[in-house]
């Protein structure tokens, strides 16, 4: 039975169908003319800085494919069965942890496309460059310093300055391609251990040949598997992900205000980027040596991954539900509905109180609802 004109529908009270009118409101945009004004600006002026932006990662990213390609192909014709289960490896790697890192993302999961340019980046461009910039950073520290000492400390001299970077610039890259997917410390938290996911996968490929080669070539797939099984097993959770992760948290800190930060924000940036190569530097150095060290050089690097995470995750989840609601109380709905939305499991329970034949008008309106809240969220960054 249909509600009279004046009577408000049982379910909007869920957070479920909107009134006509506050439908159409939300559908036209933004709710004042200011804010749609200067969003247009906005997008216009970030038309070419994200056209160039995405056409860098196309070529990077294709240019660090053929090197890669270029460089492995021998290997891979005569170890071909290791090598295909390298990859094998790899691509469950890749597929769990894209999985797991886009829902580490609160209220819902990052942009579809800046995540492949994420994770496309760091298979390809940034591995590509590490490869090469490993070889010539070695180089430099031998001669200037030393073989034994270069032997010693150079993954932890090397690896920090040119992986990092190289990261990072890929991060740069995809939240100027995609502005509406970077819009503050949450977004570039998840972009970038994205990124860094990407960079995991190719270099355990690299390690299992290099281990393939190392033994002999006579170990057959043992030394694919023990090698994958090191790398993701114990020093998996404070691995390329979590490094980059901070990282992009410092992103994410400059995309919220346009690139153009103040002070501090610009040192609190700076410190996350320094913050993310000083943990690679003690996960490669040679301090706390043996499996013992290497495990609580990974615990360091979680817990600090998972400080800075939880720290933005609270501020930006906070911030969402203050803005669900107040937008479900101009709608008459109440809080604990508007707030729900704000939670992925909220808004399926929410959804199981609407009958089928409302639940796409619904989940519309949820949509709706978190474009709102999250675009307020983002507008208060200090």
């Amino acid at each position: 039975m249909n509600p009279g004109p004046d009577e408000r529908p049982a379910a909007t009270d869920r957070g479920s169908v909107p009134s006509p009118r506050s439908a159409h409101q939300d559908e036209s945009g933004p709710r004042h003319a200011s804010e749609r004004r200067s969003g247009a600006r906005h997008t216009h002026g970030q038309r070419l800085p994200a056209l160039v932006a995405l056409v860098l990662i196309g070529v990077l990213c294709a240019a660090g494919l053929g090197y890669l390609a270029l460089r492995f192909t021998g290997l891979v014709r005569v170890f071909f069965t290791e090598a295909a289960l390298a990859v094998f490896l790899g691509l469950v790697t890749l597929a769990l942890g894209f999985w797991v890192l886009r829902r580490i993302r609160p209220v819902r999961d990052p942009d579809l496309g800046a995540s492949l340019a994420a994770v496309a980046w760091g298979l390809t461009a940034a591995t590509a460059g590490g490869v090469i910039t490993n070889a010539g950073l070695g180089s430099a520290w031998a001669r200037g310093l030393g073989m034994p000492f270069s032997e010693v400390w150079g993954a932890a001299l090397t690896a920090p300055l040119n992986e990092e970077v190289l990261k990072l610039a890929g991060i740069v890259l995809v939240a100027v391609a995609f502005p509406a997917a970077v819009r503050g410390p949450v977004d570039g938290f998840a972009i970038g251990s994205l990124v860094g996911l990407g960079f995991e996968v190719t270099e355990n490929f690299v390690y299992s040949m290099n281990a393939i080669v190392q033994a002999g070539g006579t170990g057959g797939l043992t030394p694919v598997v023990q090698t994958t099984v090191a790398r993701l097993v114990l020093t998996g959770l404070g691995s390329h992900w979590a490094m980059s992760a901070v990282a992009g948290t410092a992103v994410g800190l400059l995309a919220a205000v346009a690139w153009r930060p103040g002070t501090r924000r610009a040192v609190a940036a700076a410190l996350l980027v320094v913050l993310a190569m000083a943990l690679h530097w003690l996960l490669d150095s040679p301090l706390f040596a043996g499996i013992g060290g290497a495990v609580f050089k990974v615990a360091v690097v979680f817990v600090t991954t998972m400080a800075v995470y939880f720290t933005v995750r609270h501020v930006y989840r906070r911030r969402v539900r203050g803005a669900l609601a107040s937008e479900g109380g101009a709608l008459g709905m109440r809080r604990s509905a508007a707030v729900a939305l704000a939670n992925r499991h909220g808004r399926v329970r929410e959804l199981h109180h609407v009958a089928d034949p409302e639940r796409p008008a619904v989940e519309r309106r949820q949509e709706q609802m978190l474009a709102i809240a999250e675009d307020r969220a983002v507008r208060r960054a200090p």
